[in-house]
């Protein structure tokens, strides 16, 4: 059975593939999203993307999203790293609008494959093989990511090379080919969405990710810094005094910088492209309480009827940093770079758990780690008894949530909200928890003091070696 299974998978994933393009031009799978059936949002993400590149070349502000001639009937704000508008979005700024979105849902696929193609790499199993491919590209989170056009796949496939890397820490004698995955997942995560960001203390303390971290921040820095201070790569700069002002006001930022508190108005602090690292600051409190945001703030504070103590939320990162060192106190090599990949596998969760403002393509950023369990169970991992458990779990999230229960009847009481983000947020809630519990039993037990004890020794070579 086993066996006509992944001999169909291709097909399978074909024809999913093949209806998915169906739908974005015929809306067969509208009835599983709000968007698609009260609001109008197909390509709403990707309009900014080319946007962006334009306002640049006519001396505008990257994030000037609705200055100037209107691109696409409509669009929300560009808010990824300045360069990715230079080096990729350009590409498309020559097409029409809908001709480029199109193309863009090709490259959106092209990117999804690609992360099924490398995790597929760790196996010798066909049906695994296969199996990588279906998850990363026949989920309702990917078919929603190609609807709205979002160009979250480059985060994607970065989360895909960080984690297929440490595999190859822990199995494999080519540390030359794990480093340089590591290299390119984190500069790709850095140049698109910076979500790495919440990895690198795991990455600083493991002697085998230090260096190339290490090197790709400086890449990194240099590289922004020149969408900083060059006039032409940030033409409406408001200048170090105000800019260096601000890092050190949240509480301006907050109350000023926040594009939904400002109504989409993108003010002239806004306009700077320091605003790319500033919105982590000015959204980091505000909760839009709208039914397409999944992230587990909104879904209790709306279940409970009031705001919980914002610190609560952040307990998965606070984890996340704690046992990062938890981890590289681990002496067995193998042992240590195995958590190590846990663990970033975990810290990738807390994005949905801790961040307030969570949508439904951002979910495909799961994937891989899904995609991942069936592979490092057949390795014979510390907790491969649970993985079994925990792929079940996550199944769901690649499922349609709830909404298609209440579309045609009341989807905005409490308890309808509750249902409808319940098979998004409440798996990784769980899948969390269960990864979580793994790495600190592990840490208990494998963990040692001499970690430290080298630091102190030798930080010379803490850095180099």
């Amino acid at each position: 059975m086993k066996e006509r299974i992944t001999q169909l998978l291709p097909f399978f994933i074909i024809g999913c593939v093949l209806f998915m393009i169906a739908s974005l031009h015929g809306g067969f799978l509208d009835t599983f999203f709000f968007g698609a059936e009260h609001a109008k949002v197909q390509g709403i993400d990707y309009f900014a993307v080319p946007k962006s590149y334009i306002n640049l070349t006519e001396g505008r502000s990257i994030f000037d999203t609705w200055g100037g001639a209107q691109y696409g009937p409509y669009s929300t704000w560009y808010l990824a790293h300045p360069a990715f508008s230079v080096f990729v979005a350009s590409w498309f700024s020559f097409f029409e609008p809908l001709t480029g979105y199109w193309l863009f849902a090709l490259f959106t696929i092209v990117l999804m494959a690609a992360c099924g193609y490398f995790i597929s790499t760790l196996t010798t199993n066909r049906f695994h093989k296969n199996l990588a491919y279906a998850i990363m590209l026949c989920t309702f989170p990917t078919y929603w990511l190609l609807y709205v056009g979002n160009m979250h796949a480059p985060l994607v496939l970065a989360l895909t090379l960080i984690l297929v890397s440490l595999f190859e820490f822990a199995y494999s004698s080519n540390i030359k080919r794990a480093q340089n995955l590591l290299f390119a997942g984190l500069l790709i995560s850095f140049f698109s969405k910076p979500i790495v960001l919440l990895m690198l203390p795991l990455f600083f303390l493991l002697k085998e990710t230090r260096l190339t971290t290490i090197k790709a921040l400086l890449i990194y820095g240099f590289v922004s810094l020149l969408f900083i201070i060059v006039p032409v790569l940030n033409p409406e700069s408001i200048g170090w005094t105000k800019m260096t002002g601000l890092f050190l006001d949240p509480a301006f930022i907050k109350e000023n910088m926040n594009i939904y508190k400002n109504h989409l108005v993108v003010n002239e602090y806004m306009k700077d492209n320091s605003i790319h690292w500033l919105n982590l600051i000015a959204q980091s409190d505000y909760k839009l309480m709208h039914i397409d945001v999944f992230s587990l703030p909104v879904f209790l504070d709306s279940l409970l009827g009031k705001a919980l103590p914002s610190v609560i939320y952040k307990l998965p990162i606070y984890i996340g940093v704690l046992l990062s060192v938890g981890v590289a106190c681990i002496d067995n090599a193998k042992l240590r770079m195995e958590s190590a990949l846990l663990l970033v596998m975990t810290m990738s969760l807390t994005f949905f758990l801790s961040y307030n403002t969570v949508w439904e393509y951002q979910f495909t950023s799961f994937l891989p780690v899904l995609a991942m369990l069936p592979v490092l169970k057949a390795k014979g991992v510390f907790y491969s008894g649970s993985i079994k458990t925990m792929f079940i779990i996550g199944i769901f999230v690649c499922l349609p949530s709830l909404y298609f229960l209440f579309h045609n009847g009341d989807f905005q009481s409490s308890t309808a909200l509750a249902l409808i983000r319940f098979t998004r947020i409440v798996p990784i809630l769980l899948l969390f928890l269960m990864m979580a519990f793994q790495l600190i039993t592990i840490v208990k037990q494998h963990a040692s003091l001499k970690f430290f004890k080298n630091i102190s020794l030798a930080p010379e070579k803490f850095f180099f070696e």
